[in-house]
């Protein structure tokens, strides 16, 4: 709490003489204060609370998780561009299929998403991701261990787990942002794309991993079956 002294008031009164005075929310006047303006009769009032906020200062300011968001988004795309690059040196055919994704995830990086950005894409499911499902969730294949970097397909498995793992990251920062000031176009609008992303990748990993049958409907009629 600050505390207005006789001398500051003795101050400000003999540079510009005044008649009525008030007092800051959260300042109390010294004794010697409060004497020096009744002698003067000086009218003395009191502010009740902070003053309002300026709503249009608060609008410039950015809030911090959507910057997380914007820098967030640009490492998502180096890190699909570099694993296109480095999957260039050992399997050209699987690095064109990672590189096409560039394309959908610059759209939106420029605020363009909403479930039409994909429609010149190759990707249109495989035997454990139907149709009706490629723009869900629908999880891992199965789980990338140490066994898998030992396959023949290893440095592509893993390259390929990275990236899936960071977009699945990447959409827990989207819905983090979408939450804290929501707006007419929400950021939460482009979580479809991120997830057939992820569903393009968990299909390029279990090709990579060598298997003719797909790994998530085995895994469930394995799980039925027990």
């Amino acid at each position: 709490m600050k505390f207005i002294t006789e001398m500051e008031l003795r101050n400000v009164y003999r540079i510009n003489p005044f008649t009525s005075y008030m007092v800051e929310h959260g300042s109390r006047l010294t004794p010697e204060a409060r004497q020096f303006l009744t002698d003067r009769q000086v009218e003395v009032s009191f502010e009740t609370q902070e003053p309002p906020s300026n709503p249009k200062r608060q609008a410039e300011k950015p809030d911090w998780r959507r910057r997380k968001l914007c820098c967030q988004m640009q490492s998502v795309y180096a890190l699909i561009l570099l694993t296109g690059q480095e999957l260039l040196e050992r399997d050209v055919l699987l690095a064109q299929k990672v590189l096409e994704l560039s394309g959908l995830f610059l759209t939106l990086q420029k605020g363009e998403g909403g479930g039409t950005s994909t429609a010149g894409l190759s990707f249109r499911g495989c035997a454990g991701i139907s149709d009706d499902a490629l723009f869900e969730d629908e999880g891992d294949c199965f789980e990338v261990t140490e066994f898998h970097i030992q396959l023949e397909k290893g440095r592509e498995i893993a390259l390929l787990h990275r990236l899936r793992s960071v977009l699945r990251e990447l959409g827990i920062t989207v819905l983090e942002a979408a939450e804290c000031c929501p707006q007419e176009k929400s950021e939460e609008d482009i979580i479809p794309e991120i997830n057939y992303m992820t569903n393009v990748l968990s299909s390029l990993i279990c090709r990579s991993a060598g298997g003719k049958t797909c790994q998530r409907q085995n895994s469930l009629h394995t799980a039925t079956n027990w």
